[in-house]
């Protein structure tokens, strides 16, 4: 399991101005939330948090956060749940947080990795992942940064299954179908191009002329 620390202010206030000012002075304004928690509006400095998304953007990550509220500060565990981008920079506007209880189990998207090189490759193979990620449930403790496949004995027409993936212990899927498709290696699909034959296009090439000069109502005689 990956853990950081990130540090976060409580947030007084709400609405597009105040955003604006956040990001002009350097902060991203974010959210806490949580089973059975209030929602916390809180802001981070920006360069703490894409040096955490730069880690948290690999794999699962649990992050202990410290928020400052006035004279307290209160540290909760939590996971990254979804960031807001601007669409003309790509830099991060904002952010969400879920808080989980370090002694409970909890739901979570775990992304899945692929390692080593197809024996199918060489067979003018395709690898394709057909799932990239798994809901797990857990403790928070036993949160996997990520689950690897090894695809390497994998020849053209073979597939990983969720029945192939060894979790960590602790950690268990939700999906119960576990003949589900992870990764499969499958022969270059093969285009079919139709070739006009020369004869067949000039004359189709005429009927069209000949039709587009005919009169109205004129019949052949």
């Amino acid at each position: 399991m990956a853990m950081m620390e990130l540090s976060a202010v409580r947030r007084r206030g709400s609405g597009k101005e105040l955003t604006r000012k956040l990001l002009s002075r350097g902060k991203v304004p974010g959210v806490m939330y949580g089973k059975g928690l209030e929602s916390r509006p809180v802001e981070f400095e920006r360069r703490d948090l894409e040096k955490f998304l730069g880690v948290a953007r690999r794999g699962t990550v649990i992050v202990r956060l410290s928020v400052q509220d006035g004279d307290d500060q209160k540290e909760s565990f939590a996971v990254l749940k979804e960031t807001q981008t601007n669409p003309k920079t790509d830099r991060v506007i904002h952010v969400d947080f879920y808080e989980v209880a370090f002694g409970k189990k909890f739901r979570i998207e775990v992304p899945i990795r692929v390692k080593g090189k197809a024996a199918g490759i060489e067979q003018g193979g395709i690898v394709e992942q057909v799932t990239r990620s798994l809901e797990v449930e857990c403790l928070p403790k036993n949160v996997p940064e990520f689950l690897e496949v090894d695809v390497t004995p994998l020849e053209i027409g073979h597939s990983l299954h969720l029945k192939d993936i060894t979790f960590p212990e602790g950690v268990v899927p939700l999906e119960k179908e576990m003949s589900a498709t992870i990764v499969s290696v499958h022969a270059p699909r093969v285009e079919e191009v139709v070739t006009v034959v020369p004869e067949e296009e000039a004359a189709a090439a005429e009927t069209a002329e000949g039709a587009s000069v005919a009169e109205p109502g004129e019949k052949e005689k």
